[in-house]
């Protein structure tokens, strides 16, 4: 890795942790750049503002998801069905996505600062869904990648949302989602 990907690598672990911490609204350029030891003028070599920051930190993400499932493959060609399940678990559990820190507030100043970024674009979807199905074993013929799509999206606002549902059938509601998820995707009487 060249000097230049460390220095941007290090700036996306210490926003993370920040906006972890803060949120967006009050993760500033100025805590970035203390937090990971570097000037200002730095980040701004890298970054065009805050907004494009958590853009293509969402980005930096999403290629760490993709690296820790090649990880998981190895020389194999695909996950079992436990696996896939995991994976997918993973997606939504997943204490280090972006998406759970942003209030709706600064999902509009992410889509107004970059709206081609932030417009959802079905056949980007799908084609990262079959992406992601052609690594997993007894996938079904007829799956929808809409539907999946949006069983994902379900999910993970349910999950951004928890404190807004009864807490105490939480874990079963996410059970009873990730069970239609999982039907949706893999034939019936598929190897775990």
């Amino acid at each position: 890795m060249t000097e230049k990907a460390e220095l941007k690598e290090k700036m996306f672990y210490s926003g993370l942790e920040l906006l972890k911490q803060h949120g967006m609204t009050h993760m500033s350029v100025e805590k970035i750049t203390a937090s990971a030891g570097i000037g200002k003028s730095t980040f701004y070599n890298f970054f065009m503002s805050k907004e494009d920051f958590v853009i293509q930190l969402i980005e930096f993400n999403r290629m760490r998801f993709w690296t820790a499932v090649q990880d998981m493959l190895g020389e194999r060609q695909k996950l079992s069905v436990g696996e896939s399940k995991q994976v997918l678990i993973s997606i939504i559990n997943n204490q280090d996505s972006v998406y759970q820190y942003l209030t709706p507030e600064d999902e509009k100043k992410l889509s107004d600062a970059m709206p081609q970024k932030a417009e959802t674009d079905i056949d980007e979807e799908s084609k990262t869904l079959n992406r992601l199905f052609s690594m997993f074993e007894n996938v079904r013929e007829d799956i929808d990648a809409a539907v999946i799509s949006n069983l994902l999206k379900i999910l993970a606002i349910t999950a951004e949302n928890r404190g807004s549902l009864h807490e105490s059938a939480y874990q079963r509601t996410q059970d009873k989602l990730f069970a239609l998820l999982f039907e949706c995707i893999f034939k019936e009487g598929g190897n775990e």
